[in-house]
């Protein structure tokens, strides 16, 4: 089992600068090896991340003697990068590479061998600098695969990648729960817990939008105008640590409780494409919630499942089965014609999605109790069409 630990540091003026020309000899070094994969593979050439290190590392004595003030590693892993990129494209799981920019996403890659760590004086040692303050201990114990240290709002931070060497048994819990993603509230529980939306670019809006008026009006290139830049991503960064903050305190709690979490399969590039709620959606981090809880429960031996994209947990009544087709998105209450089932509606499709997993984790497959599907609850494509025409209707009003 891997993991990562990132910690924080306060390198001085003179170890800040060994990392500012470490981050520009790995952009370099990604750069040059993205311009030469272009012209191999125009040419038809083999290329691959192995010939490109040797490459560089023939030519980079004569040409580039001021690479040889870091670690060998600093070149090396961005090449690394770039072929898992290529990789990623020709999968079609990522655009085309593109050249890195300075300033943006600095990171460099230091070898796992020569790293030391002094545990009562929160010291790191990084190779061809030395012991470097952090703000922790590490917390793990076991291999140390590699240390990644980057830049973000000019604060420093180093990720160690461990390998505990062990398997997580798996969890005698089995208790199954439902949880529904929104955005009045971030998760909705089968239990009838609510977790409020931190709304973490929301409170900070008016704070931004002021930065930015005062970033747009300074003469550009002038020292005044950095600094400003550095205001503003000090506070975008803010907003992600809260956001951050309040995602992984759910994720750990509902991981810690329950064995099994039932997740709704959300598509939510298509709900961004409403430019008026794009925002608000993003705001809440409805993937990153996802990808926690996925890679939290292997660490915990636990089960994540994941509902149908078009399993209709809102417009199905959770006492009785009856399904509301012309639910609107502006019920917030499920009322059922059937039983008379009044209920919330956040906490009725959470409890569908409970249901939706203990018939998926009892049977094995997606067979009911009563021997239909599951998949007879979805929607039939007709049923799609004029919901998904209905709701763009109700949106563009909003």
């Amino acid at each position: 089992m891997i993991k990562a630990h990132e910690i924080k540091l306060y390198p001085t003026k003179l170890q800040e600068s060994f990392f500012v020309q470490s981050c520009g000899t790995s952009r370099f070094s990604y750069n040059w090896a993205l311009s030469k994969w272009k012209e191999k593979y125009e040419r038809k050439e083999n290329v691959s991340a192995y010939s490109l290190i040797k490459e560089l590392t023939s030519i980079k004595r004569e040409q580039f003697p001021w690479m040889l003030n870091v670690g060998k590693t600093c070149p090396q892993y961005s090449i690394h990068n770039l072929e898992k990129a290529f990789k990623h494209f020709f999968k079609g799981n990522a655009k085309y590479p593109k050249f890195k920019k300075k300033g943006v996403h600095d990171s460099f890659v230091t070898v796992e061998n020569l790293l030391g760590f002094k545990q009562n004086n929160y010291k790191i040692w990084i190779p061809r600098l030395g012991w470097v303050k952090c703000a922790e201990n590490l917390r793990f114990k076991g291999k140390v695969n590699n240390v990644t240290v980057k830049r973000i709002a000019n604060i420093w931070f180093a990720v160690i990648n461990i390998d505990l060497n062990e398997i997580p048994a798996i969890s005698e819990n089995q208790t199954i729960v439902g949880v529904d993603l929104g955005l009045k509230h971030l998760a909705t529980t089968s239990e009838g817990v609510f977790y409020e939306n931190p709304k973490a670019l929301k409170s900070k809006l008016s704070a931004l939008r002021y930065q930015q008026r005062r970033f747009s009006k300074k003469v550009n290139g002038s020292n005044n105008k950095q600094k400003q830049q550095m205001k503003l991503a000090r506070l975008h960064y803010r907003v992600a640590c809260i956001r951050k903050d309040a995602l992984h305190k759910i994720t750990s709690e509902l991981v810690r409780e329950y064995g099994i979490i039932v997740l709704e399969d959300l598509n939510v590039s298509g709900m961004t494409k409403n430019h008026k709620l794009a925002q608000v959606i993003l705001d809440v981090g409805l993937y990153e919630f996802r990808r926690q809880i996925e890679y939290k429960v292997k660490w915990q031996g636990k089960e994540v499942i994941i509902a149908d994209r078009f399993f209709a947990s809102s417009k199905i009544c959770s006492c009785c089965g009856w399904k509301n087709v012309t639910l609107k998105l502006s019920d917030r209450t499920f009322k059922c014609n059937v039983c008379g089932n009044v209920i919330d509606r956040d906490l009725n499709a959470a409890k569908n999605l409970a249901e939706y997993g203990s018939t998926v984790r009892l049977t094995g497959s997606n067979a009911c109790e009563d021997g239909s599907s599951v998949s007879e609850m979805r929607l039939s494509p007709s049923e799609k069409q004029e919901i998904a025409l209905f709701d763009n209707n109700l949106i563009s009003k909003l």
